[in-house]
């Protein structure tokens, strides 16, 4: 069940209707780890430089996915004190990552708990982040650069 928790989260690859915070951002984070481990101070893979703008909107969406996630299971399990923690768990990253699965007691949640399911799969889908840059005005920045490799980040 944790694997496919882990399955769940990660979702599919960027651009597609699939939803949890995409291969994409898990390979920067995981790629991001690897290069700390090295001691390198910035990403490259296939000889590309990742720019630091995409590593910080990989941490910042899994940072608010977990989140999301985690609101959504402490809420559930105040509403619904009788449900299994696992089963709650699950119910959250198969509802953030709009895959559709279920323990089979979604059903059997409150009025309360299915509006925190909708609530999760809603920002799942649409993302946190998103939702974040459409309230908050933008900063316009003149910095001028070389170009670096930017990857699409969900």
């Amino acid at each position: 069940i944790m694997m496919i928790f882990l399955l769940m989260w990660v979702g599919a690859s960027p651009a597609s209707t699939g939803g949890g915070i995409k291969t994409n951002t898990f390979a920067i984070a995981t790629l991001n780890f690897l290069s700390l481990a090295k001691g390198k101070s910035r990403i490259e893979v296939f000889r590309r430089e990742i720019s630091e703008i995409s590593v910080r909107r990989a941490f910042a969406v899994i940072a608010l996915s977990l989140l999301v996630i985690g609101s959504g299971v402490i809420l559930i399990s105040i509403f619904d004190s009788d449900k299994k923690l696992m089963d709650i768990a699950f119910e959250c990253f198969s509802a953030y990552s709009t895959v559709g699965l279920s323990m089979g007691i979604t059903a059997k949640l409150s009025a309360a708990s299915k509006f925190v399911i909708i609530g999760v799969m809603f920002i799942g889908r649409v993302s946190m982040l998103t939702l974040l840059i459409a309230v908050f005005k933008k900063v316009k920045q003149k910095n001028y650069k070389y170009p670096v490799e930017e990857l699409t980040i969900n």
